[in-house]
Formats: structure tokens, C-alpha cells, sequence
């Protein structure tokens, strides 16, 4: 991404996934256009982008994050499956893939801030509490109703962080 003047671009993300053989789980997914501070951004679930296509959620995390002074990110999930539908996983929120939990815990670490954002469909899924717990100092775009931490894609283009407080 440039930016030219305080307007951002997308003409120069490089664009990175990592997926399993057979392309249902994605395990993670990286947008770059800079080369200094790196979000590791947790969601539930991937829908279909990859290294050469941006969906809805990425192209609002891409100016969101960009208007925050980040140059790029790592989008990983609760969830490795991909479907843009997370109504379809049905059992699979209850799994625990130990290859998503080190490619989350290998983002966490590249990644100067942790920001999760399953959005209200992450209550499905039971190590959403471990994952956040383990994380120092995660930070979320707000809260839904039911205490989870927002899902990016409806939010404000200057929405700002918060520090996740947890489940309590």
C-alpha cells in the first residue's frame, strides 16, 4: 500500500496465505505494504481470500490498519476452515487444530500488537477464552453486545483500538 499524502492505495500490497493441501484451511493470510509495524489480527474463520485476491474483510482491515500506522498484518483464526459462511461450520467451532494454534502463535509473535476480532459468531467457539488469555496486552475494535471483540467489516474507516479486558 502506498500512501499518497494522508489518502491510502492498494497498488503495492504484497500479498501472502498459507494453506493446507487440499485449500479447505486456510491457516493464515498476510497483507504488506510497508516495512514496519506488523498487526496480528485474530478472527473466527477464513472466507476465500488469498494471495492474489482481498475480500471484504481485508480490504477494511487494510485501510482500518492503515490509518492506525501499521504497514501490514496477519490475519489468522479461530477456525482454519474457509467458507464465507460461518454458519456452515456447525461442529468444527469446536475442534482445535494443533497447525492453526502454532500459525497463530507464530503471528503473535512477528506481530508488534495482537488485535482479536471474531465478532459476535466467536461465543461458538470454545478456545476463543485460551487463545485470548494467552495473548499480553490483546487489544479489539470494541465490544459486541455479548462482550466478544467486533468483527471489522462494518466498522467506521477511523475506528481506533481498545485494550481487551477479557472475559472476566
Amino acid at each position: 500500500m502506498k500512501r499518497k499524502g494522508s489518502k491510502l492505495t492498494f497498488d503495492s500490497i504484497r500479498r501472502t496465505s498459507e494453506w493446507s493441501r487440499d485449500r479447505r484451511r486456510r491457516y493464515r493470510l498476510g497483507r504488506f505494504w510497508g516495512a514496519g509495524r506488523i498487526a496480528c489480527v485474530i478472527g473466527l474463520n477464513p472466507s476465500r481470500a488469498d494471495d492474489e485476491n482481498d475480500d471484504p474483510t481485508n480490504r477494511r482491515l487494510i485501510s482500518l490498519l492503515g490509518h492506525l500506522g501499521f504497514d501490514g498484518y496477519w490475519l489468522v483464526n479461530l477456525i482454519p476452515e474457509s467458507t464465507p459462511y460461518p454458519k456452515k461450520l456447525g461442529s468444527r467451532v469446536r475442534r482445535v487444530s494443533a497447525i492453526n494454534l502454532q500459525s497463530i502463535q507464530n503471528s503473535v509473535n512477528e506481530a508488534e500488537q495482537t488485535i482479536l476480532a471474531w465478532g459476535h459468531g466467536g461465543w461458538r467457539c470454545s478456545c476463543r477464552k485460551w487463545i485470548a488469555s494467552s495473548i499480553q496486552k490483546p487489544s479489539c475494535f470494541g465490544l459486541t453486545r455479548g462482550g466478544e471483540p467486533k468483527h471489522p467489516l462494518y466498522l467506521p474507516k477511523y475506528s481506533t483500538l481498545q485494550p481487551f479486558s477479557g472475559y472476566g
